[in-house]
Formats: structure tokens, sequence, C-alpha cells
């Protein structure tokens, strides 16, 4: 007969053997900078190794096995699991060691296999530093920080009270711009400012980051800072957005937050596209910007405009009509400065003979561009009443191929629509950064995330072919579906249904630092002259 064996000796039974397959073994040794230790292990041992570490301190070594799986459990001093140790390289390779201590006392390094069946194999144990507090604080800075010229700042302020405000002296805007290495069609943009006491956090807008980037403090310092990779032909805007908190009440009780913008900047890589029309040239002959009024029985008002006539205007020879909205900003006001100065533009591409002759109307806006960008009423003006005046006063080619609108963003679909509805007067239409997402309904689109198709893309999709040739061209970096999509969109429609299409595309945003050098670009493919 079989004598009963009571539990707690089942108990004590299991736990020995348990402890002999997992543990048989080793004693404990002391892990030392420099040491390389070399052994033997089977399946049922487990070899632990102890280091003393401060907090902050840092251990970096590797353990390579041969012929065994190994895995590396590391203990915090509280006797708590704190990693373990497994890269899937099987039984052959490097078992990375790098542990940073975040509390001080004694680290347990205990080495052994998962599989219980494995057969015997060996490992090399090697440490390669023992770090300090200072030593380890530089080298993981060094790995965080994504420049050279950040972690230099940092290190300068280690020892430099001032060595930020000396860095901020330096710059001209509030950001660098600097190669990475083996990359050659991108360079890395670092954004800096330094917010309020009162900021949450700063975002930064703008470039190929379509929904921004959040900054980061330089470690023990007062300046925030964000990366981002360009391409070497960019050209866009920027802004900074500080997200502040202000607290009231004894203890805070009371929170309101807001947000406030920072700062404006622009980014010009190094190959950028060149804008070589933009200054006036002391050499070049310069037409005359004249002011002026229509008025308008369809709108009930003097619309105000201003006319460029070309230098040398010659009333014998016929001349193209160039239209273009938001004068204001297209440089209709005379001895001021502007986002675009078309005047200027045109008189270098007329000196340079890029452009067959030209007279130029800049249609101001008056502060209704909103409504009247997308109105009949204002169309009908344009092809009915402001065509036949400057007809009537200067000397117009009467073909309508010679007549071209010209207009940014909501400027553009402008331009499309008119054309659409009078293509027995206009001929052509330069478009920078169409907002052909519009729909011009009271259930209007998102402007960043349209539901439906914009108005145009229907219209011209429905019609039949009309003589109207185009130029279009569009940011990247714009507001993804519903302006670089939809600029695609209607590209395709107008190319399948036979439109005279030339389309480009730029690396910037929705904005005059781009449309100022894109302007000369459909003028050029419109009007040009084919000289080179």
């Amino acid at each position: 007969m079989y004598s009963k064996i009571s539990i707690p000796c089942l108990l004590l039974f299991a736990l020995g053997i348990t402890q002999s397959v997992f543990a048989q073994t080793h004693r404990t040794e002391a892990l030392n900078a420099g040491e390389k230790i070399a052994k033997n292990i089977a399946a049922s041992e487990a070899h632990n190794y102890t280091a003393n570490l401060e907090n902050g301190m840092a251990i970096v070594g590797e353990l390579r096995q041969e012929g065994i799986d190994l895995v590396i459990d590391v203990y915090h001093p509280n006797g708590q699991l704190l990693k373990q140790i497994d890269s899937p390289n099987g039984t052959q390779g490097s078992e990375p060691i790098d542990i940073t201590a975040k509390a001080s006392g004694t680290y347990t390094f205990t080495v052994h296999s998962l599989d219980q069946d494995a057969k015997t194999g060996s490992y090399t144990l090697q440490i390669e530093r023992i770090l300090s507090l200072a030593e380890n604080a530089k080298r993981i800075t060094r790995k965080e920080l994504p420049t050279a010229t950040l972690y230099q700042l940092w290190e300068s302020s280690l020892s430099d009270s001032q060595a930020v405000d000396t860095f901020l002296a330096d710059q001209t805007q509030q950001h660098i711009i600097e190669p990475i290495e083996g990359n050659a069609d991108e360079m890395l943009v670092t954004y800096f400012c330094v917010p309020r006491a009162n900021t949450e956090y700063v975002m930064l807008s703008g470039g190929p980051d379509f929904l921004g980037l959040r900054f980061q403090r330089l470690p023990g310092t007062k300046l925030f800072f964000v990366t981002q990779r360009v391409p070497r032909d960019a050209r866009f805007n920027y802004g900074f957005n500080y997200f502040n908190l202000d607290k009231a009440g004894p203890q805070g009780e009371i929170e309101s937050r807001n947000v406030k913008h920072a700062y404006d900047g622009t980014v010009e890589m190094p190959d950028a596209p060149q804008q070589v029309y933009l200054l006036e040239r002391e050499d070049s002959p310069q037409g005359k910007l004249v002011p002026t009024t229509v008025k308008s029985e369809i709108l009930k008002e003097e619309r105000q405009i201003s006319v460029h006539i070309p230098a040398g205007y010659d009333a014998a020879v016929p001349h193209n009509l160039l239209i273009i909205f938001d004068g204001e900003a297209y440089g209709a006001r005379p001895g001021r400065r502007s986002r675009i100065p078309a005047p200027t533009i045109l008189d270098n591409l007329a000196a340079d003979g890029k452009i067959s002759p030209t007279v130029t109307v800049l249609v101001w806006s008056m502060g209704k561009r909103s409504k009247d960008l997308i109105s009949d009423k204002f169309g009908d003006f344009i092809a009915t009443e402001l065509i036949p005046r400057m007809r009537s006063e200067y000397h117009i080619h009467p073909e309508a191929e010679k007549v071209i609108l010209a207009g940014s963003s909501r400027g553009g679909f402008a331009a499309s629509y008119i054309a659409f509805r009078h293509s027995e007067v206009i001929g052509k239409v330069l478009s920078q950064s169409g907002s052909y997402w519009i729909k011009g309904t009271e259930d209007e689109n998102h402007w960043i995330y349209p539901e439906e198709n914009g108005k145009l893309i229907e219209l011209y999709k429905q019609s039949k072919t009309l003589p109207i040739q185009f130029y279009m061209d569009i940011g990247l970096y714009d507001a993804g579906a519903s302006m670089l999509g939809m600029n695609r969109q209607f590209r395709d429609i107008l190319e399948v249904k036979g439109y005279e299409v030339d389309y480009r595309e730029f690396k910037g945003g929705h904005n005059y630092v781009n449309w100022r050098g894109t302007l000369a670009d459909g003028l050029i493919s419109l009007i040009g002259t084919g000289k080179e």
C-alpha cells in the first residue's frame, strides 16, 4: 500500500524541483566596467550579476550568445522585474544592455534561457561602460536631440546661463536650416521660440506636416524647438501658436485656456524656384499704373480698378487684356508695397520679351471678395461691363482667347467660373491654388474636409468642352483634400474633356510667397512669346 503524503510535503517537493530546474547554480557576480565574462550555460541554469548604480547612472554592454537562445531579466533594487532583454536573433547574436537607473541601489541581471529543452551553449558578457549621472546625461541628450547645433547649445547652457540668449541674438529668423548627412533631397529645419510662462505647449503650422508639429523644451532651458524634414526646393510660410493656461483662485481652482498666434516666418530652401521678376529694375522701362473706377449698373456701385498700361503702349498694336482679382494684394495701389507686385512683374516680363503686349486691370476687392468672387452678378460685371469698357479705351485683340482672367484661392475659382459662363469673351484662365471645393450653397463644403465635389467640378464635367485654355498651380502643402485634391480632380476632368491645361505643383502652401513667383510662370504659359 502507498503511504499518504501531506500537502505541505508536496509543496516543498514541487518548489525544490522548480528551483533545481531554473536556478541551479551560479553564484552572484558583480559587474565592472571593461570586464569581459565568458561562460557555458545549460537550459536549467540562471546566472546572476549585480551592479550598484546611483539614480541617473547607466550600465552599457552586450551579451553575445552562442548555441542557445538567452534572455536577460533586469531587476529593480526593490526586487521587481524592470525589463526582459530578448532580441529576435535566436541562438546566435547579441543582446544589448543599456539600463539607466531611475533609483539608487543594487540592480540584478539574470541570464537564462526560456527554452527548457535547449542544449547547453555559451555566452560572452561584456560591460563597456558604467556612466556617471553627468556622463549619462550627455549621452542620452546627444541621442535625444536631433541636431548637433541643439546639443551644443544644451551643453553650453550647462555652464553658461546666457547661452540661449546669445544664440537667439544671432538669429534673424526663428528657424535654422541644416544638411542631413547622406540625404541629398532634404534638409532639416529647426524652429525655436521662448514661450510665455503660462504656455502649456506650442504648435507649428506650415510646411510638409499638414496637421502641425508640437514643440519640446531643450532640457533645462527656456528654449522650445521642433524639427522638420523639408525638400531642398520648398518655399512656404509658417507660424507658431501658443496654447496658454491661466489659473485663478488660492489653489488654482479656476482654469481658462486661450490660443495666441505668436510668430510668422518664411522658409526658403536653397533650391527653391527663383523668383527673378519681383524687383524693379532701374534699366527696364516701367509701365503706368492708373487708378480709376467703373460705374456698374449690375453691381449698383462705382467699382475701383487700377489699369496697368505697359511701357511704350502703342494704340496701333492690339494687346492682350489681363484681369486680376484681389487687386490690392496684386499691386493696385500706386506707391504701396503689395504681396504680389504684378505691375513690376509685368514690366520685367515685357522688358525680357517673355510676354506679348498686355493691358492689365487690377480689380479691387473693396472688402467684398468672399461674396463677389462666387457671385454671378460679379461675373456679369466683368464680362459685360468691364471688358467692353477696356475695349473702348485701349486697343484690345477682338478674340476671346486674348482675354485672361487671373486670381489666387477664391480668385482662381472666380476666374474659372466667370470664364465658364462667358467663354464668348474670355478664353484663358490663370488659377493660383484655386478654391475648387466651393459649392456656393447654404450647406457649403468644409474648407479642409469637403464632403462633396465643388460647384465647378460638376459644371465642367457635365458641360460641352468650351474654348478655354488653363494654367493652374497648387502647393503640395495646401489643405489636403479641399485644395490639392480638388485641383488635381479639376485638372483631370479638364484634360479628359479635351481642354488645354498647363498644370503645375510646387512645394509650398496656400500663400502669396509662392504665388508671387508662379504668376510669372502662368503669364509666360498663357501669353508668352516663346522667347528663351
